[in-house]
């Protein structure tokens, strides 16, 4: 009954795809689309916007439904009619689908606000996509004016087929953080290394003694470090005098990760210093916390989801709706789109789905709050 709403949202969005707080059409088309629903309150964080609708019942709960806004810097290849219409942007990951869910939820809360079992507070959040947006919209007020209880939040997974919801207790998303590796040397001609001090050659073993010191670490802990870019000096035949490496490390506990942290510290300055070269770890403030499901909300969940509802497969991917859970209960599921033909990865630029697979989450929602 909500195919042709969850239709006409997603593919009006999907043709507007912004980048990470920058999302000012999509904000005016979602501003516009909940207006019309007269919302008790709709209040506009940066380019996030939270609407509610109470129930007008005594001491009720409050349960918050979350979608992410942004889209990425893709080039779409998908061959859609209504493909991206902003030249090298593209909802690629599926956020457009998250929105036209959590719209057309909204719609059916003002459609029938007087069967309202609790207070809904609908959270449509910028800046997921490497912003941490989530903690923008938190510090906004997204969880207070009504106090939050609960929150729910959902992303599409082509790898879990149409129809079917993940979901599970405990961690299910890995914590990440960014950091920079800088090695400093000493310049000097490349015929002459005893002149100077091989940035790069130190920064190569720094690299290795990382990821080695890492392998020694607890292995029943899940722990990741990646890195992704690498670059130094400016000539082949002069030794480079800085050598900066960026990675990003992944973890589901808090206390494991105090242990990376002291791991790549020791390991990346004892390689350097092997060298005559020094090395320092700049550590981002933009951390993206473990996803941790709420036991007594995934039972919940669960139990309105029957047999559509699958045991959730614990990525080590990161998201930051990580920060919601930390503030409040809730869970995070996986919404099942994989089906023949529609099977490509989340990020790539052919990354397509049928928006039926969006039907049983909205109705998790509905039963949710109903």
């Amino acid at each position: 009954m909500f195919y042709d709403r969850l239709c006409a949202h997603r593919r009006a969005l999907h043709r507007i795809p912004e980048i990470a707080m920058q999302e000012t059409k999509t904000h005016e088309y979602l501003f516009a689309a909940l207006t019309a629903l007269e919302p008790d309150a709709l209040c506009e964080i940066g380019t996030g916007l939270k609407a509610v609708f109470l129930c007008g019942k005594e001491n009720a709960k409050t349960l918050a439904f979350r979608a992410d806004i942004d889209a990425l810097r893709v080039e779409e290849k998908t061959g859609l009619a209504f493909r991206s219409g902003h030249e090298g942007f593209m909802h690629a990951c599926g956020h457009d689908g998250h929105m036209a869910l959590l719209l057309s939820f909204c719609e059916y809360v003002a459609a029938h606000r007087k069967e309202l079992r609790c207070n809904v507070v609908a959270l449509f959040q910028p800046g997921e996509e490497g912003a941490l947006g989530a903690r923008e919209m938190i510090r906004g007020g997204a969880l207070e004016n009504p106090h939050v209880d609960e929150v729910y939040g959902g992303h599409l997974m082509p790898s879990y087929e149409k129809g079917k919801i993940g979901l599970s207790a405990g961690p299910v998303m890995a914590g990440n953080l960014s950091f920079d590796l800088i090695v400093r040397g000493r310049t000097a001609h490349g015929a002459s290394p005893q002149m100077g001090v091989d940035s790069v050659l130190a920064a190569c073993h720094a690299v290795c003694a990382i990821q080695s010191a890492l392998s020694r670490l607890d292995p029943t802990q899940p722990h990741l470090v990646t890195f992704g870019d690498i670059h130094g000096g400016g000539m082949r035949n002069i030794l480079a005098e800085e050598v900066r490496a960026e990675g990003m490390i992944r973890y589901y506990s808090m206390e494991h990760k105090g242990e990376m942290f002291r791991a790549i510290e020791n390991a990346a300055k004892g390689a350097a210093a092997a060298f005559g070269a020094s090395a320092e770890i700049l550590w981002d403030d933009r951390e993206y916390p473990p996803v941790v499901n709420d036991a007594s909300c995934v039972e919940k969940a669960a139990s309105l989801l029957g047999e559509a509802h699958v045991p959730q497969q614990a990525q080590m991917i990161a998201e930051d709706f990580s920060c919601y859970l930390n503030e409040r209960p809730g869970c995070f599921a996986f919404i099942g789109c994989g089906q023949e033909g529609m099977r490509e990865p989340l990020h790539s630029n052919r990354f397509n789905f049928d928006e039926a697979a969006l039907e049983t989450m909205l109705d998790l929602y509905i039963r949710l709050a109903f």
